[in-house]
Formats: structure tokens, C-alpha cells, sequence
């Protein structure tokens, strides 16, 4: 009960209330001896701590999984540990690491013949490529990714691929094939009911006509996926959404309107926990006011925030 309680937390975004429950989990797991228990439980709370951007602490518990599944002999267990380490490697651009733990996921996988756990590493592989402006690599491996998914029925995870082949093709500044993904993305939501997915698309959709001066359509799709996600009670989407919606604000001029939504966004950010995203979001405020480059500041929190914002959600 206690882990599928966090799982729900998890999924509302309410990081801090799903760790508890997974620590509370945890510790039983521990106090009975129970080691399968204990490996899946680390394994969850590593996945709460890398969505809060806790990356130390993800990495510990994600490594202390990975070592005791070879000890009760679940070699898939194991493969699961290496695909979480390597999300936290590469949203901390650290790509050689990050490849290097997808790729022996992936020899796991394809051995077993998980090919569930083989599409998720592919789709990983994708964005550690993407993020290294490698975009034939990504397309390849993303290419690969939804082949599989749409061969085992897996729409939840075509749906993710459209949306990551979405973010490849919009990082080139390929905007018609950028939105032709994103809105069969969008389709594949809608036909299965997963409000979330056609959250995410939407805000990526108002990015692809903001940055090509569509700037009522951004206006519009923004609205949308904010709604959601005050629906859904996601405060991460939310704040995500807000950093969408003071970039239109800034491009239009309108700079006192983009700072309310970027210190709305930062407050969310830091209720949350997830620090590296509220730096990232006082840089664009320390920019707004300097009027200069929000790079400059903190390159290093612009990169993991960009890298974080285009990660595969659970």
C-alpha cells in the first residue's frame, strides 16, 4: 500500500510526500530482511530524488539498488537500476556516463528479451544524443524506440517518442516536422486519456509557435496545458508551463508580465525541492533585469533546466 500511495504522489508531482512513503517502505523492507523489496524500493526513491533534481542522493540509492540484485539474482532488476543511474547522469550532462549505462541496460535487455525495458533505454539513448546536438544518432535511436513500442502496443510509449522526436526536430528549428510529431503525440493522448502526456505536449507546442512568432497560438496552447496541469494539482507542470508563458511574455516585450510568471515559476520550483530548476529561474530573472543573455549567469543550471525540461517523465 505504502508504494503504490507514493506512486500516486509520485505521479501528482508531490515529490516530498512520496518520499516519505518510499522511506517508510524502505525502512520495513529492511527491518524484515527483505532484499527484493529493498532493491525496488531504492530504486523508486531514486527515481523521487532525480525528479527533485537531488542527484547525489538519487545516484546513492540507485547504485545501492544496482548491488543487490545481482546478490538475489534479478538480472532485469538490475538493468531497471542502471537505466535510472544513467537519467541521473545525463541530466547532469554527464553523456559519457550516462551512454555507457543505457548501452549496457540495453545488452541486458536484448539478452532477456525484455523488449519494454529495450524501447525505454533506446528512448534514453535518444535524449543523452540530443542533448549532444547528435541528431541523426537521436533519430536513430528514437526511430528504433517506437518501432518497438508500436510492435509490443506500448501506445503510452509511442506517445513519449512522438514527444521526444518533437523536441529533436524543434532544437534544429525544424518547426513543421517539430509540431507534425508533437500533435500525434497529442492524438495518441487524447485516444488513451492521458491528460499528463497532452499536458506536456501542449506547452511544447506553444514553444514551437513562440519561437516562430505565432504568438497567439503559443498564448493559446500554454493556457491549455497550464489548465491541466491545475487540474491534475502538477505544480512541476505548472512551473514548467510558467517558464513557457514568461518567454512569450519577454518576447512580446511585456517584461514586468514575464517576471511575475518566471517568480511564480521559481516559487514552485522551490516549494518542490528541485533547486537546480529555481537557479535556472532566477538567472532568467537576473537576466530580465540586467537585459542580457540568461546563459551567462549559470550555464551549468541552464543546461541541466534544459536537459531536465525534455526528460521522459514516468
Amino acid at each position: 500500500i505504502l508504494i503504490e500511495t507514493s506512486w500516486m504522489r509520485y505521479q501528482q508531482s508531490d515529490y516530498k510526500k512520496a518520499a516519505l512513503l518510499l522511506q517508510q517502505a524502505l525502512s520495513l523492507a529492511e527491518s524484515a530482511g527483505n532484499q527484493e523489496a529493498t532493491a525496488n524500493t531504492l530504486e523508486r526513491l531514486g527515481s523521487v530524488y532525480r525528479a527533485q533534481s537531488k542527484f547525489i542522493e538519487a545516484e546513492d540509492l540507485y547504485v545501492r539498488s544496482k548491488d543487490i540484485y545481482p546478490r538475489i539474482g534479478d538480472v532485469e532488476g538490475r538493468a531497471n537500476a542502471f537505466n535510472g543511474l544513467a537519467e541521473v547522469y545525463r541530466l547532469q550532462s554527464k553523456y559519457t556516463q550516462a551512454e555507457e549505462l543505457f548501452s549496457q541496460a540495453q545488452e541486458v535487455y536484448s539478452r532477456i528479451g525484455n523488449e519494454h525495458g529495450l524501447a525505454n533505454t533506446l528512448k534514453g539513448l535518444g535524449d543523452v544524443y540530443c542533448s549532444q546536438s547528435k541528431y541523426t544518432q537521436a533519430e536513430k535511436s528514437l526511430a528504433q524506440a517506437q518501432e518497438i513500442y508500436a510492435r509490443i502496443g506500448n501506445d503510452i510509449g509511442r506517445g513519449v517518442v512522438l514527444r521526444g522526436l518533437g523536441d529533436v526536430y524543434l532544437c534544429q528549428s525544424k518547426f513543421t516536422e517539430a509540431e507534425q510529431s508533437f500533435n500525434r503525440a497529442q492524438e495518441i493522448y487524447a485516444r488513451t486519456g492521458d491528460t499528463r502526456g497532452q499536458a506536456r505536449t501542449l506547452r511544447r507546442l506553444g514553444d514551437v509557435y513562440r519561437l516562430q512568432v505565432k504568438y497567439p497560438r503559443a498564448e493559446e496552447w500554454y493556457s491549455r496545458a497550464r489548465e491541466i496541469y491545475a487540474s491534475l494539482d502538477d505544480e512541476a507542470g505548472r512551473a514548467n508551463t510558467l517558464i513557457g508563458i514568461g518567454d512569450l511574455r519577454r518576447s512580446q516585450g511585456r517584461n514586468p508580465e514575464a517576471m511575475s510568471s518566471y517568480s511564480e515559476a521559481r516559487d514552485l520550483y522551490t516549494h518542490l525541492g528541485m533547486t537546480d530548476r529555481a537557479e535556472y529561474v532566477s538567472n532568467l530573472l537576473a537576466s530580465l533585469v540586467a537585459d542580457r543573455d540568461p546563459s551567462g549567469t549559470s550555464p551549468q543550471a541552464s543546461a541541466r533546466f534544459k536537459s531536465a525540461s525534455h526528460s521522459i517523465s514516468p
